[in-house]
């Protein structure tokens, strides 16, 4: 996805100019540009309980967890060194429908839930001109749960094992069998 208002140049001239505090600021990009997501691990022997899709994402904006659109830098040269900031993402791709693999008794219902993590990036800020960069959280979707219902069983009229249970005996009954004349 392309931004064509990103304020690349402005945002070019700002990281040369305070290349020493951006360092400080955010020592572990400096310091560690291996890409973490080329490193991710698949077990085949795994399987999903509701179905997701994934991707790997570099954002140029997005909401922060106030609500407010951020600038996020990404995919910006700093000398010799490229600036990326990378997430996994995974979405579900309905949320609110039965788990698919999870094969409960009737008396459980299931729904998958889309899970979140908050996220930390390196933010411009263009109308900032002490030091136009902060580290900001951002609320990003990382996982697709099934989450488990019990269904009530006793209101039911079920027992502990889903067995039907017996009506209860509802107390003593006045009942005559005697004539009237007593």
């Amino acid at each position: 996805m392309e931004d064509f208002d990103y304020p690349k140049y402005e945002l070019q001239e700002s990281l040369l100019v305070h290349y020493g505090a951006l360092q400080k600021l955010y020592r572990d990009v400096f310091v560690n540009f291996e890409n973490s997501v080329d490193l991710k691990y698949v077990d085949e022997r795994e399987t999903y309980a509701c179905n997701s899709t994934s991707s790997y994402i570099r954002p140029l904006r997005a909401l922060n967890v106030f609500g407010k659109w951020r600038i996020i830098v990404n995919n910006m040269r700093i000398g010799h060194e490229k600036l990326t900031q990378s997430a996994r993402i995974e979405e579900c791709v309905v949320s609110g429908d039965p788990c698919d693999i999870i094969v409960l008794e009737a008396h459980y219902n299931t729904q998958c839930v889309q899970k979140t993590i908050y996220h930390r990036f390196l933010v411009y800020d263009p109308y900032d001109y002490t030091l136009p960069f902060m580290i900001d959280s951002f609320k990003l979707p990382s996982a697709c749960a099934c989450h488990v219902e019990e269904y009530n069983l006793l209101e039911e009229g079920r027992d502990a094992n889903g067995k039907k249970r017996r009506p209860r005996n509802p107390g003593p009954v006045t009942t005559s069998f005697l004539p009237d004349i007593f």
